[in-house]
């Protein structure tokens, strides 16, 4: 999904959360939205249907926080935990 939708998803209150999950230790990291009823959303390129990556977990919080998210989970294999964005 695009982030505009995404925005406007969350104002709907559909989501129950957002984690940051790396793609691979070198390549970055990638949105995940979890929904109240246990779907996953992911946030696309602007162009294309790619998913959209982040070269910075920085980087990845700080569209979780302009989405309007104040929480965001971070899942590296077993290791989790959550920042304030």
């Amino acid at each position: 999904m695009q982030e505009k939708e995404i925005k406007l998803l969350f104002g709907a209150g559909v989501f129950d959360s957002c984690q940051a999950i790396p793609i691979s230790m070198s390549r970055g990291w990638t949105l995940k939205f979890i929904t109240k009823d246990d779907n996953v959303m992911t946030l696309d390129l602007q162009r294309g249907n790619q998913e959209r990556e982040f070269k910075s977990l920085d980087g990845a919080s700080a569209v979780a926080k302009r989405i309007g998210f104040e929480w965001l989970n971070v899942h590296i294999g077993d290791l989790e935990w959550q920042e304030k964005v």
